[in-house]
């Protein structure tokens, strides 16, 4: 995570790391994690900007003191003027809604995005620890070890969860969209779907568990005030550092069973999919279109295309597009340019959008939104949240999704979206 502190002092990690750190989270504090390089970020919040929806528009507030503009513009001019990072998320419906696209209504109160600046953090790779902050005070080694220290057993956590919908439902969803396609409407649509249950124990106890099954490059534990969202995805939506920005879509999905032959396999018939390819080349183009107008032209090119990359429970087409941006670009331009993401929507994005918003159960709140963190400098690396759950009181709402092209066939999306349970789930 390149997010270089004023300071970093050397810390004794504990050796019931990371379960001592429960009692910080039930504390609000927020935990990234990235699977791939086995790096943990554990930090403490401190200012907070909010956006709500207030019945006709969005109301953003710094610290419980209302901030003028729209909800990316806010963004834009909290950020640079402070000296740290912050980490937060923002909502499908927010991003639609600043990108000019249709989308579900949603209730009085609903929050739309939510993010805290980091003063200190604990950041944990390959066993060894470091206390970061971004203050002028460095960070104090004996008040974080009280901290850490568990004020109780660690918590289990079990969960339940069954689609909103079933298979005839979604069936008819699907054949929908393809009659859509044939009639010209659209090329692809990304429909989804939220699974549905009670968590009995800890957010943090359930964290734990995802995280050691599952590895996800962009793992999150964030408390919003009540809300919490726990990210196993592996998608990044947009990076930048300095002029450079980047993305880099998922779509095309198999499953991986631990057996290297029938893997193997998988992967091979991933890569030679006619409907996977086809649907994975519409998002292709529509992510390249995104930068595309943000950027210098010419700039903008796949550096990786349709590369098969394993995870613990599933293996996916990924590919890394990749451009310059204009001079002057801010964060409010390269927002609205990106979010909400192509792979999760579909081409072209206003009109898939707008059947998505009469199709879908229910608004997908921060679901296929954003996550992650943006520098005071204006670097950034946010997460599509897909593979995400939210998470208030006992109530868990899990949703999954995939990309349908006129080649779909909804047997096949049906058990595709309970492939992609498995993260959380484990079965």
């Amino acid at each position: 995570m390149d997010l270089e502190p004023r300071h970093r002092l050397p810390f004794p990690l504990p050796s019931h790391w990371p379960a001592c750190a429960q009692g910080l989270l039930r504390e609000g504090a927020v935990w990234l994690h990235d699977g791939g390089t086995g790096e943990d970020l554990l930090g403490l919040p401190g200012e907070t900007l909010r956006t709500t929806w207030a019945g006709e528009a969005w109301a953003t507030s710094l610290n419980r003191e209302d901030w003028p503009g729209s909800p990316w513009e806010a963004l834009e001019a909290v950020i640079p003027s402070h000296p740290f990072p912050w980490v937060g998320a923002a909502s499908f419906e927010l991003a639609c809604d600043e990108g000019g696209l249709p989308r579900k209504p949603v209730p009085e109160g609903q929050l739309g995005q939510h993010w805290v600046g980091l003063r200190e953090a604990l950041r944990v790779k390959d066993g060894a620890a470091e206390l970061w902050s971004w203050s002028a005070i460095p960070p104090d080694p004996a008040a974080w070890l009280a901290r850490l220290s568990p004020a109780r057993a660690p918590d289990g956590a079990a969960l339940d969860l069954s689609p909103a919908w079933g298979a005839s439902r979604h069936r008819s969803a699907v054949e929908a969209i393809r009659t859509r396609i044939l009639e010209g409407g659209f090329y692809v649509a990304n429909l989804c779907v939220p699974f549905q249950g009670r968590l009995s124990g800890d957010p943090a106890a359930l964290a734990l568990s995802c995280f050691d099954r599952a590895r996800p490059p962009f793992g999150a534990l964030l408390d919003l005030g009540g809300l919490h969202l726990l990210s196993l995805s592996m998608e990044r939506l947009l990076a930048r550092r300095g002029d450079r920005i980047w993305s880099q879509p998922i779509k095309g999905s198999a499953p991986l069973t631990g057996n290297p032959g029938r893997d193997a396999a998988a992967a091979e018939a991933l890569a030679a999919d006619p409907k996977e390819r086809a649907e994975h080349t519409m998002i292709l183009d529509l992510v390249r279109n995104d930068l595309g107008r943000v950027a210098r032209a010419g700039s903008v090119q796949v550096v990786r295309p349709m590369a098969v990359e394993p995870y613990p429970t599933v293996q996916h087409l990924v590919s890394t597009v990749e451009a310059t941006a204009k001079p002057g670009l801010g964060l409010a331009g390269l927002l609205r340019a990106v979010l909400p993401g192509g792979s999760v929507t579909g081409a072209p994005k206003h009109a898939v959008c707008r059947h998505l918003a009469e199709a879908e159960a229910a608004p997908r709140g921060f679901y296929c939104g954003a996550l992650g963190w943006i520098a005071p400098n204006g670097d950034l690396d946010l997460a599509l949240p897909i593979r995400t759950a939210q998470i208030e009181a006992e109530r868990i709402t899990y949703w999954t999704g995939g990309g349908i092209t006129r080649r779909s066939d909804p047997d096949r999306e049906w058990q595709e979206l309970h492939l992609k349970t498995r993260a959380l789930t484990g079965d």
